[in-house]
């Protein structure tokens, strides 16, 4: 079932050079239906302010803010660790190391298929090409007009200022202007980015 994150690349906010996003146990899809409402996207940004204001004070100082950052980096190493881990002993072995570098060699082989034929060919490559210029435009073009949290700059986000940043980023990932998030709509993660022709 499709559960958008607000750990997806459109799903960050950047709070002056930190990210403010919700870790990965959260899910916005609170009743797990498919589509994130913009209460349940809300919620979530809520709740991941809450966590990331250590002292309770009702804003995020850059200290706070860069000991999440830190947190949620350590999160996803131990998740990459635990992945590759496979038998669960603490210890990646050769055979582990190998396994999950196939595995990566194999999601990067379907990515380059851009034709879906099971063959990476030289049409295959040129598409892939082309369709990564595209992407760095489009990064560029998004990293222009990404909204800061931090809207009068003086280093603190409020959570006036966090909440209008949320709301403005649900506007953005609500292509379709119904309210509701569903799948297709936003930025998903890197990884699960696949092009067509």
């Amino acid at each position: 079932m499709f559960r958008l994150t607000l750990l997806t690349s459109a799903a960050i906010l950047l709070t002056a050079g930190s990210a403010l996003a919700a870790p990965h146990h959260l899910k916005a899809d609170a009743n797990q239906d498919g589509q994130i409402t913009q209460t349940e996207f809300m919620t979530a940004a809520t709740t991941r302010f809450n966590e990331t204001d250590a002292n309770g004070d009702g804003s995020l100082s850059k200290d706070e803010r860069k000991a999440a950052h830190k947190a949620r980096k350590e999160e996803r190493r131990k998740a990459k660790f635990a992945r590759m881990d496979s038998n669960g002993d603490g210890v990646v072995s050769e055979a582990e190391h190998e396994a999950a570098a196939e595995a990566r060699a194999e999601r990067k082989k379907e990515l380059r298929d851009m034709n879906d034929d099971g063959v990476v060919d030289k049409a295959d490559k040129k598409t892939w090409k082309e369709k990564k210029k595209e992407l760095r435009k489009a990064r560029k073009k998004h990293k222009k007009a990404r909204m800061r949290p931090d809207a009068n700059g003086d280093g603190v986000v409020t959570r006036a200022e966090h909440e209008a940043a949320s709301a403005a980023l649900f506007a953005r990932m609500d292509a379709n202007g119904d309210g509701v998030l569903t799948k297709g709509e936003g930025h998903k993660r890197k990884h699960k980015r696949k092009f067509r022709r």
